[in-house]
């Protein structure tokens, strides 16, 4: 909807949010800024089971409280003269800020998710994973039956919004770290993939870039923390190798636990579709077998892969080289303090079983 809004009614709780830290926002200050000088760089706790780990960035510019503009952005979006009842950050996430916006428009209240690319560097950092790229990945999923948010609104510039954003519906469930029932839950990990995969081919190709690992080659390197440091040289030089050929899809490619929701003992969405990528489905197995056997054990992983097996009644050879180049991916943002040796030693069982397959 064009046309000003009337500040004094539809965020006249504005004022009254406060951001993380318990410090009020002033009203002109543009709470969503990133890059000042002085700015903390705090670690973010994400937890997985009885483990934790860490990722260090600007916590204040990702939790504190959207500037006005940002708001009344997301108060157009929505399509009628409401009010904002509250705003919340939202927990995880390193590279945008991600909000809980309850929105009362005529009576209809309206849970929304406006999400920013408040970092700078994210042009250096993930160039190919850009505003426009995620919101022509959410007009992918609009038609499936993926269960996952829908994409209300998108400003891949930031011309409306303070900086580039999308606004998303609120997807239902919070995350699972403890499931009570682990069949159940690997059973549901794996049955929600064949939809995502078999998602109009012709359109994926076009819209999503190609999958790549997130480091180089020559960057790889053995983790301090190992027990078996030659088995994780044996799996760096493998994963350096020609990749086995699989026929490519429409992948989450961070397909983790901790990017689903939950609700009721029930998967109701996959989240985080950010790097979102055309390449071997087999991608998305494998990174969530890697954080499964971090998490859980091998056992857990591979009982996942006879899930797999099951849903789509199919042998699903998988090649260790795919396991292999996810270990060694992953590990390198992996921050040992935060795991138990019991759970490292998890991800070193992984590559050894890998290995025995070659």
């Amino acid at each position: 909807m064009d046309g000003p809004w009337p500040r004094d009614r539809s965020l006249r709780l504005y004022d009254r949010v406060r951001d993380y830290s318990g410090q009020k926002i002033p009203a002109d200050e543009p709470a969503g800024t990133d890059g000042v000088d002085g700015i903390a760089r705090v670690p973010m706790l994400h937890v997985m089971g009885d483990a934790a780990f860490v990722t260090t960035h600007d916590a204040a510019s990702l939790r504190r409280t959207p500037p006005r503009e940002a708001v009344e952005w997301a108060l157009r979006a929505v399509g009628s003269e409401g009010r904002v009842l509250s705003i919340k950050a939202l927990d995880g996430g390193t590279s945008h800020a991600n909000h809980l916006l309850r929105i009362d428009a005529g009576g209809a209240v309206h849970e929304v998710v406006l999400r920013r690319w408040v970092r700078t560097d994210w042009q250096e950092t993930d160039p190919a994973f850009s505003p426009a790229q995620e919101a022509a990945t959410y007009e992918l999923l609009a038609s499936s039956a993926v269960p996952a948010p829908r994409l209300i609104d998108a400003d891949v510039n930031g011309g409306g919004c303070d900086v580039p954003a999308l606004l998303l519906t609120r997807a239902p469930g919070t995350r699972l770290t403890k499931p009570t029932d682990l069949g159940s839950f690997l059973a549901q990990l794996a049955g929600a993939l064949p939809p995502l995969h078999g998602l109009d081919p012709e359109r994926a190709r076009g819209t999503l870039p190609p999958y790549r690992p997130y480091f180089e080659p020559e960057g790889l390197r053995v983790p301090d923390w190992t027990e078996r440091p030659s088995a994780w040289r044996q799996a760096i030089e493998a994963a350096s190798g020609p990749e086995p050929h699989e026929p490519p899809a429409f992948i989450h490619r961070d397909y983790h636990p901790g990017n689903t929701l939950w609700a009721g003992g029930r998967l109701t969405a996959i989240v985080d579709w950010t790097t979102a990528s055309w390449g071997p489905r087999v991608v998305d197995l494998t990174h969530m077998r890697v954080n499964l056997a971090l998490f859980f054990g091998v056992e857990p992983a591979d009982q996942f892969l006879d899930a797999y097996r099951e849903v789509t009644g199919s042998a699903v050879d998988l090649d260790p080289y795919w396991d292999l180049v996810d270990a060694v991916d992953f590990v390198l943002d992996l921050d040992p303090s935060r795991h138990s040796a019991t759970r490292l030693r998890g991800l070193d069982d992984f590559v050894a079983a890998a290995l025995t397959r070659l």
